[in-house]
């Protein structure tokens, strides 16, 4: 096999073998961190500040599913709906791409995890729910 052809393979395999479901923070939390997931078509409120998160829809789903090589590990994308009481936002989060995070109302927001995971079996839209990451910014 061709020197090349090992350094592609094993780009491949380093694709595919990320751990997770989305984009991780290695540092240590702050004391105000916390975690809210919401199920799509839901809202959640995030404790204590007045924001809430309504989780609309997966507008993207081409994450590498679990069992299969891919060359890429692929991208899940959510549409949210970000709100106060005087304040609304819609945005987009990336589980892989850019932007995994969006700051509002003074917190940053990121996509944490977005589950279920592709196996290869078709995901009724009404199962997906979304892990978000909140701390002050």
């Amino acid at each position: 096999m061709s020197y090349a052809m090992i350094l592609v393979t094993a780009a491949a395999l380093a694709a595919c073998s990320r751990g997770g479901y989305g984009p991780t923070d290695s540092g240590n939390p702050s004391p105000s961190a916390q975690t809210v997931s919401v199920r799509v078509g839901e809202t959640a409120a995030v404790g204590g500040t007045g924001v809430t998160i309504a989780f609309l829809r997966v507008t993207e789903e081409s994450r590498c599913p679990l069992n299969v090589v891919c060359v890429w590990e692929g991208n899940g994308q959510v549409a949210l709906t970000l709100s106060t009481a005087y304040l609304t936002r819609d945005v987009a989060l990336n589980t892989t791409t850019e932007p995994r995070k969006t700051v509002f109302a003074g917190l940053g927001i990121a996509l944490s995890a977005l589950d279920p995971y592709p196996t290869g079996e078709p995901i009724d839209g009404d199962d997906y729910v979304a892990t978000f990451q909140i701390d002050a910014d």
